[in-house]
């Protein structure tokens, strides 16, 4: 019977090989803060303070992206601001340039987007190897990569005697959108409709991350390590830690962008040229000459989200 029994378990193991767990990075687009409720210094300290906190309690090893900009009030560079990115720093967070003023690269010249990277690095780069950090992703406002193939071809090159690694996102949302109407709800003092949005907002996520995790797996024909973009904003600086906690409960595991880039998927040929920004995995699977019906399923934000962003 003991011998039965371990055979059997034998035949279980090799009939049903343990799966590798799964691998996320966590990026965080449009540092310091964005918030419509959270704007004093001390409300972005705060929500700061709230983001990192549960990043650490999750031991996820976070890439942040800067807009130059926001450190800048009444065009003078804001110490209040740059001391919100050292906290990110001495987190053990990495931080990485979104340009100085978010301009979309398909509404500007070549030559103008170059000058935006150039002036998002001059106030945060110095700041990261004073640190002892290394400062090399780029991640593109609204993940616009250029809409001709000249304007894309210039800017890696660009980018690439900068010495700059593109961050790609696999897994794109609409966050913001969830962000935008729990902001109203907190400057209507409506906690009941904030908390409905805050839980749909961690359902949404999960679904996303679900459904992007199927259409790699499709293009792969396995699972890659994804990125997954996010924001500094408001609804994140709640409910982040409970989005971090479900992706543990999906078999995720934390890594950084090095590790994530690492997938050999992250070099799989990308053709597109449009105007939407997209994921990289839509932009493999266009490339590949996919259609329609492989992108159908995508979650949608509830309608009454939208309305409320909407809403004067």
């Amino acid at each position: 019977m003991h011998r039965s029994f371990i055979f059997l378990l034998l035949a279980v193991s090799l009939a049903s090989p343990l799966r590798a767990q799964k691998e996320i990075c966590i990026t965080i687009d449009d540092l310091p803060t964005v918030s419509s409720v959270y704007r004093t210094p001390g409300g972005k300290d705060s929500l700061t303070r709230r983001l990192l906190t549960q990043l650490r309690q999750y031991t996820v090893p976070a890439i942040g992206f800067v807009v130059g900009q926001q450190l800048l009030t009444d065009g003078q560079v804001d110490q209040r601001q740059m001391n919100l990115l050292t906290q990110w720093l001495n987190a053990g967070m990495e931080l990485g340039n979104h340009t100085l003023a978010h301009k979309g690269y398909n509404a500007i010249s070549a030559v103008a987007y170059q000058q935006d990277v150039l002036g998002g690095e001059a106030f945060v780069k110095p700041l990261v190897e004073q640190a002892g950090k290394q400062f090399r992703y780029f991640r593109h406002p609204f993940l616009h990569r250029g809409n001709s193939a000249g304007k894309q071809d210039s800017l890696r090159q660009f980018l690439s005697a900068r010495g700059y690694q593109e961050a790609p996102v696999s897994i794109d949302n609409s966050d913001y959108l969830f962000s935008a109407a729990y902001d109203k709800a907190l400057l209507r003092n409506d906690t009941a409709l904030a908390s409905r949005i805050g839980s749909e907002y961690v359902t949404y996520m999960v679904a996303t991350v679900r459904y992007y995790e199927a259409q790699a797996d499709s293009l792969f024909g396995r699972p890659i390590r994804h990125v997954l973009l996010t924001h500094a904003n408001t609804i994140n600086s709640f409910y982040l830690g409970k989005l971090l906690a479900q992706l543990q409960t999906e078999g995720y595991r934390f890594v950084s962008l090095d590790r994530a880039l690492e997938d050999e998927a992250y070099r799989s040929t990308d053709r597109y040229v449009g105007n939407a920004g997209i994921s990289w995995i839509h932009r493999w699977a266009l490339t590949q000459g996919k259609k329609g019906t492989f992108f159908a399923g995508e979650p949608e934000v509830p309608a009454y989200i939208s309305a409320l962003v909407d809403q004067r």
